[in-house]
Parts: structure tokens; C-alpha cells; sequence
């Protein structure tokens, strides 16, 4: 049987009201008080039913999670992992999850039907022009994205790039093409200036043509090769921009019989599942995304319940994972000076 706040209220030795205004963090009261009844609540095990709480408050007890159509399946998407972690964080502070798919730049209905209580938006692909809007009708979050006047959570890509970049320059490398889908995603932008800053720290001039775009589109990591096989010389290392670039130009290169990393060094950005698997091990760019997706479900809730709500930007520090598609022979997680 599903404890009440009778029964929560009793343990404390208060009112049911006194115990609801606690629950609800509303109202003044001792702090004693306060932390006798939310001991309580822990020790039964309570939790808030929000269909309840939602007739009488106005409130739905659901948050929206918004992704692009891009990002599916979610699986095997960037974003699987911040999806569980919002979910996770959600549930246990007793909040539904209403999942939306974005498929043009229409709102989600789930907002303009009233259905939650904030939003978190995931991903590069949704604009100022519909997040904005959606900003002053209800509080909302972005992940991987950026928009002034609105809260984020980021992974430091920039830094990121430099420190994969800089660990292929520690291994002699002059010559390192970057591939990527495309620049135009913000993203990759950072992770493109991240590339630009190590080779400028190294006195290595930028080269346009070893930056290629495979472009939005089912292995784009074959348009990007093909583009730095048209090359009078190819380059000794690829930085790319996310796993799955880098996963198919090392599928490409065994294709032609050019060993990885004994004829071309290559790095990826994200870390994702497959980058141990793959032979050979994949260095990454870790991407915390358990963590981006936990700390943006924490400052939406904050949103809601109306504390702090001056917008900020969190960037979260990545790392660099050796393994050894670098070269390295003896690898480990650790810094760009790593192996």
C-alpha cells in the first residue's frame, strides 16, 4: 500500500498540512522541524503523488525531453546515456518523462498542449528561433546547445580537441586532417577551434584542405576520406570530429589496406561504447554524458520550483581516453601527454 502523507505526517509527530508544506518546501517552519518530516518521508519510503498534487497545484508533475529527429534511435544516439540520466534524476524526484521527437521546427505538442512543467532540449539541431519562444512560456534547459538567455550544460569541446590534437603532435605528427559531418554544427565548431589552437600552439600552419566534410548523410565518413584521398599527399593522422567519423575512416583505411596506427593515427571525440571494441581501440575524447544529463535535470527542477533563475552556462570538463589508434603501446585514460 502506497504511503500518504497521513502516514509521513504521523511518523513526524505533526499535521498532515504542516507535513505537506515541508514536502513542498512552502511555508515556514522550524528547520527542525522540517528535517524531522523529511526523515520520515525518507524512511517510509514516500514518494509525492503528482496527479494529486497537479489537480490542486496546476502543476502536471511531467517534464519534456525534446530531441531531433537526427539523433534517432536514441540507442545508439550521442545522446542515449543523458536521456537515462535526465530520466533517472527525474524519477527519483517523482517526475514523469514526456519524450518528444522533433521532426521540423514546429513546437513539441507536449508544451503547447500544457502537458509539462519545463523542458530540456537536447542537441545542436534546435534554434534560438523555437527555443526562445518556448523559453517565455515555461522554464527550460539545453544540452550540447547554446542560446543566450537560456540555461545550458556543455561539454568543453574546445579543450577537448586541443588535448587529442596535441597527443597526436606528441607523437610526431605535422600532417592531421580533421573530418567531420559538417562545420556548421556548433559543436564541431568548438572542436574545429580546438584543432586550430593546438596547431597554432605548435607553430604548424592550418591547412583548409585537410579539413573535410562528409556532409548529413548515411556514412558521411566516406565522403569526408574520399576528399583527403584526393590529395596529392595524405596525412599521417585524422582528428574526428565524434566516434562514429572516426570508427568509418578506419574502416575506410583497412578497406585499402592502410594500417591503423602503424600508416595513419586517428582520434576520435565522445568516447561512446564502441570505442573499446573496435579494432584497433579507438582513442576518444570522453564526453561525461551521464553528467551533462543528471546536472540538467537538477537546474530544471530548480527552474520549476523558481530558485535561481538567472540563466548560466555549465561547460563540463571532457578527457582525453589513450587507447591505441593513437600509437600508443602501452595505453590508459589520462592527458594528451599520456603514452
Amino acid at each position: 500500500m502506497a504511503v500518504t502523507i497521513r502516514d509521513v505526517a504521523k511518523r513526524a509527530g505533526v499535521s498532515p498540512s504542516t507535513a505537506s508544506r515541508a514536502l513542498n518546501g512552502k511555508g515556514r517552519m522550524r528547520p527542525e522541524t522540517r528535517a524531522r518530516i523529511l526523515r520520515a518521508a525518507q524512511e517510509l519510503g514516500y514518494r509525492p503523488n503528482v496527479h494529486a498534487r497537479g489537480l490542486a497545484t496546476r502543476v502536471t508533475g511531467c517534464v519534456g525531453v525534446v530531441i531531433a529527429a537526427r539523433h534517432l534511435p536514441v540507442e545508439r544516439s550521442f545522446y542515449g546515456l543523458v536521456l537515462e540520466a535526465i530520466e533517472s534524476t527525474l524519477d527519483e524526484e517523482g517526475y514523469h518523462v514526456v519524450f518528444s521527437v522533433l521532426r521540423d521546427q514546429s513546437p513539441p505538442k507536449c508544451a503547447q498542449e500544457g502537458r509539462v512543467d519545463g523542458l530540456t532540449i537536447l542537441g545542436t539541431d534546435i534554434g534560438p528561433e523555437l527555443v526562445l519562444p518556448l523559453r517565455e512560456e515555461l522554464p527550460v534547459v539545453l544540452v550540447d546547445n547554446a542560446v543566450p538567455g537560456v540555461d545550458s550544460l556543455l561539454p568543453d569541446n574546445e579543450s577537448g580537441a586541443r588535448a587529442a590534437v596535441e597527443h597526436l603532435i606528441s607523437h610526431g605528427h605535422r600532417e592531421i586532417a580533421f573530418i567531420a559531418e559538417t562545420l556548421a554544427d556548433p559543436s564541431v565548431a568548438r572542436r574545429l577551434a580546438g584543432y586550430r589552437a593546438a596547431l597554432e600552439a605548435y607553430g604548424i600552419p592550418f591547412r583548409e584542405e585537410l579539413v573535410a566534410e562528409g556532409g548529413r548523410r548515411p556514412q558521411s565518413w566516406r565522403g569526408a576520406m574520399e576528399r583527403l584521398f584526393s590529395l596529392k599527399k595524405f596525412p599521417s593522422a585524422i582528428f574526428a570530429a565524434n566516434d562514429s567519423m572516426a570508427i568509418g575512416a578506419m574502416r575506410v583505411l583497412q578497406e585499402r589496406g592502410i594500417p591503423v596506427p602503424e600508416g595513419v593515427a586517428v582520434v576520435g571525440f565522445d568516447d561512446g561504447d564502441l570505442a573499446p571494441y573496435v579494432t584497433p581501440p579507438l582513442t576518444s575524447v570522453f564526453v561525461p554524458r551521464w553528467e551533462l544529463g543528471e546536472a540538467a535535470a537538477r537546474r530544471l527542477l530548480e527552474l520549476i520550483r523558481g530558485e535561481e533563475p538567472r540563466a548560466r552556462q555549465v561547460v563540463l570538463a571532457t578527457e582525453l581516453v589513450v587507447r591505441r589508434s593513437c600509437g600508443c603501446t602501452h595505453p590508459g585514460p589520462g592527458s594528451a601527454s599520456a603514452g
